[in-house]
This record gives structure tokens, C-alpha cells and sequence, in this order.
């Protein structure tokens, strides 16, 4: 709501992890696994974890198998031999963090790409430096992986911690919690639902502190950090990235040989310890 260009949504990214794990050799359990990754994601996505008071951004892994079967999705294959039950053993598909993993790969790319933040020939020289060594995503250079952690650091900055966005995930989950609580939504609603069909309830409804809330959310807002002078603070998930690279030495995290990335890595660490105090200037 607060960008006007911003149209990426969870289907294209599951269909797109879905296709990375294909590329590089997943067996089709896997592939099935990749396709279904967030199909648990609710409407406004990450926003319900924030009105869940969810401070690992968890709340779609805590509904998957719920949602898997209120879709009909466990009547049309066995959950547990498909491996539904447990995504972590699926290791393209899923890795801890900081370590490189289809989900991660997706997003970053498909968002930098689309938002106009690197190229499609950028995107291409990637893939082609990316292997799988013991299950395990690998960038095969130094210069490659540096490439990512680069761009990663901006990402973080364009579109994580980007003020507006931080902004307009605070004040949905302000709009969520207070419609909750008028009882004009429910929790079901946004497992069910979508974003735009749950907006259009909202402003069907004759509440005046609602109305004003959610004529904050437009892409003229002007919001800036301001840790002196803020109107909310807002923590999130701690998100960054330390690729395994392929080196004479065997396969090690780009950090641990790299000090550029090393302290880039310690650099958002510490952003996202730090939070972000968001002022209002206009809205």
C-alpha cells in the first residue's frame, strides 16, 4: 500500500524456489515441498507475526500442517512420506540461518531483480556460480559471494529496514489488532483471505478511527530514522546471509576467509539488533 510498484507475491516466489530446487537436481519430493513452502503465509504475511507478538516471524510454520489440511491438501498426498512434516530435510530448500537456501535465494534475487536493484544478466552470472556440494548450496568464487554480500547489505537497506516499509508493517498490524478487537475480523479471516479483500472489509466499515488509520497507508507518506526524536520502535527477526564458498581449502562460510564480508555480516547483525525508531513526517 505504501509502494506503488511493489507486486511481487508468494506464489511467483514458491513457484520460483520450486523451479531453483529443480535446476539443481531436487528429487520431485522436494520440488513438491518447495512449491507448498508458504502456503501457510496469511494475508499481509510477516504483519501477523508482529500482531501475534511472533518474535521469530514464525506463525505460518506453526499453522503449515493446519493449513495443509484445511486445503484438502493431505487427502491428495501422504504428508508425512512427501516430508511435509518436517521442511528441514529438505537441505536445498531449507538451511539455518545465515547459511544460503532456495527460500533465501528466491526472495533476494526475485525482489532486487523486480525492484529494479541489479540486472537479469547480474541475476544469470549468479546461478551459473552456484553449485551443490553435500546438499548444500556453494558459490564457486570468492568475488561472486562478495557479490551477494554486497547486495544483500543493500537489500537489507531497500527493502527490510527501508523506513516506509517498517512503517506501514507497524501501523497494519495496529489496524489488524484494533479490528480484532472491534470483533470485525477474525484470526480465520486471515488465513483464508487476501490482503485487498481484507482492506476493502476494512473500509466498508463505518468506523472513524479506523478510516483515519488506513488513510495513513499510502505510497506520499514520509517517514525517516530518527532514534532520537521517533514515534514507535519496531525489532524484527534477525535476517543476514554467510554463503559457503568453494575455496582451495574446501567449502567455508565467505566470512571466514573474507573481511569485507565479515564485518558486512556483523554490520546488519547489529542493524537489526539496534531496531528501527521510525518518525513520522507526513502521513
Amino acid at each position: 500500500m505504501v509502494q506503488k510498484n511493489w507486486t511481487v507475491n508468494r506464489l511467483e516466489h514458491s513457484v520460483g524456489v520450486m523451479l531453483l530446487v529443480k535446476k539443481f537436481g531436487a528429487k520431485l519430493d522436494e520440488q513438491i515441498a518447495a512449491l507448498l513452502h508458504d502456503i501457510s503465509h496469511t494475508s499481509f504475511s510477516h504483519v501477523v507475526d508482529y500482531l501475534m507478538q511472533d518474535k521469530e516471524e514464525g506463525y505460518h510454520d506453526s499453522i503449515f500442517l493446519e493449513t495443509l489440511e484445511k486445503n484438502g491438501i493431505t487427502a491428495m498426498v501422504d504428508v508425512e512420506s512427501l516430508g511435509l512434516d518436517d521442511l528441514t530435510r529438505y537441505t536445498l530448500l531449507e538451511q539455518p540461518s545465515p547459511l544460503l537456501c532456495a527460500d533465501r535465494i528466491d526472495y533476494f534475487l526475485r525482489d532486487m531483480l523486480v525492484y529494479g536493484h541489479i540486472s537479469r544478466c547480474e541475476v544469470d552470472a549468479f546461478l551459473e556460480a552456484l553449485c551443490v556440494v553435500d546438499g548444500r548450496f556453494v558459490i564457486t568464487s570468492e568475488e561472486m559471494a562478495l557479490w551477494y554480500i554486497r547486495n544483500y547489505e543493500r537489500y537489507v537497506s531497500f527493502v527490510l529496514l527501508e523506513p516506509k516499509n517498517v512503517y506501514s508493517a507497524w501501523k497494519m498490524s495496529e489496524i489488524l489488532r484494533y479490528a480484532m478487537q472491534k470483533h470485525y475480523i477474525e484470526l480465520d479471516l486471515l488465513k483464508q483471505s487476501t490482503d485487498n479483500n481484507i482492506i476493502a472489509h476494512l473500509q466498508g466499515i463505518h468506523d472513524i478511527h479506523l478510516q483515519r488509520e488506513l488513510a495513513t497507508l499510502h505510497p506520499d507518506i514520509a517517514v525517516e530514522i530518527n532514534n532520537q526524536t521517533y514515534d514507535f520502535y519496531m525489532t524484527g527477526k534477525t535476517r543476514v546471509v554467510d554463503p559457503l564458498v568453494l575455496t582451495e581449502r574446501g567449502v567455508v562460510p565467505i566470512s571466514t576467509i573474507n573481511k569485507e564480508a565479515q564485518e558486512s555480516i556483523q554490520f546488519l547483525e547489529k542493524q537489526f539488533e539496534i531496531g528501527s525508531f521510525i518518525r513520522q513526517i507526513h502521513v
